[in-house]
């Protein structure tokens, strides 16, 4: 074979992603199938349930990339890559272990819920720092580091995906401006707290901070969220519309989802700390319940919608007068 038609000792792009999503389908399924037997489990695990299915992967991936394995995945097996260091053997378990989680971590926190207390401390920075430089960095590295191919969870052990029964083969150095940018990353990440954090302390996110937490004490809520937007229709008949909503996620402890009363009793609690949300057209609540363990997930959903002006006559006097409308004039009985 000519020189100019040898194989790469170092991977192809394409081959690790296929291998990734053989090897996410694969715990996928492992989840799901747990999942079907610890149900109420993970429900009640919450936020938690997350580092569960990190354990179970960061098991399958540090074992099966390490020399225990030969440096395989089912997935990499398939492909015929494998995992290895700079003297083309395999990693210690150790080290794939390190390798998978600097992967990996970006990914399980991404998405979780934080309560409030935590959003608005010094621990925001970190958690930005980890998750969106994090995320940036193995996502930006995976696509344009063309030489190494070697993401930022290579990067830090000095691994490298390789093509099996390939000769090694000299590789380059990693081109610096890479670091530069990965630099950037983890530096605009940890800045963006500041903006946030100055948003949330203005109107209208305190009143909608305020509706999520008198959400989160109803015995049933696990977990809330509160938004506001509009949606703009347009069709050729009617030409374009827009309505305007306030639109709450709600994370329920059992399976009550379709319980309208419970939806409106939410949308009731959210006029009260959210005056604003009568002047909006729609009030949508999403009852949630199901889990998610990283790895696998199931979620059920039911919506429901509400005219909040209808809601108007259940609030209480004071929220109806913080909004210097609808004030109830009436002499006391």
């Amino acid at each position: 074979m000519s020189e100019g038609k040898q194989q790469r000792w170092i991977s192809g792009f394409w081959r690790r992603i296929i291998a990734l999503v053989i090897d996410s389908i694969l715990l996928g399924i492992v989840g799901q199938c747990i999942g079907l037997i610890l149900e109420t489990t993970f429900v009640a695990m919450g936020n938690w349930g997350r580092f569960v299915g990190f354990f179970i992967a960061l098991a399958y991936f540090g074992i099966f990339n390490s020399k225990l394995v030969n440096g395989q995945t089912f997935g990499k097996k398939i492909l015929n890559i494998r995992v290895v260091g700079s003297n083309n053997e395999p990693l210690e378990v150790p080290k794939s272990i390190a390798r998978y989680s600097v992967l990996a971590i970006p990914f399980s926190l991404n998405g979780m819920q934080f309560p409030d207390e935590f959003l608005t401390s010094f621990l925001i920075y970190i958690l930005a720092m980890i998750v969106f430089g994090g995320l940036a960095s193995v996502i930006y590295l995976y696509i344009f580091n063309r030489v190494t191919r070697q993401s930022l969870h290579d990067i830090a052990v000095g691994s490298y995906v390789v093509n099996v029964g390939v000769e090694q083969q000299f590789v380059e150095s990693v081109w610096k401006p890479h670091f530069v940018i990965v630099a950037l990353f983890f530096i605009t990440a940890a800045v963006v707290p500041v903006f946030t954090l100055n948003m949330a302390e203005q109107e209208p996110f305190v009143n909608l901070m305020a509706s999520r937490k008198a959400l989160m004490e109803y015995p049933s809520v696990q977990f809330a969220g509160v938004s506001y937007g509009k949606s703009i229709f347009t069709s050729s008949d009617s030409g374009t519309t827009e309505t305007t909503y306030t639109s709450a996620k709600v994370t329920l402890l059992k399976n009550d989802i379709a319980n309208e009363e419970l939806a409106r009793l939410l949308a009731i609690s959210i006029v009260d700390n959210y005056p604003e949300s009568i002047q909006k057209d729609v009030m949508q609540i999403h009852l949630v319940y199901g889990f998610d363990i990283g790895i696998a997930s199931r979620w059920n959903t039911h919506s429901h919608r509400f005219n909040p002006r209808e809601l108007r006559s259940e609030r209480s006097p004071v929220a109806v007068d913080s909004i210097g409308t609808d004030v109830d004039h009436s002499t006391p009985q």
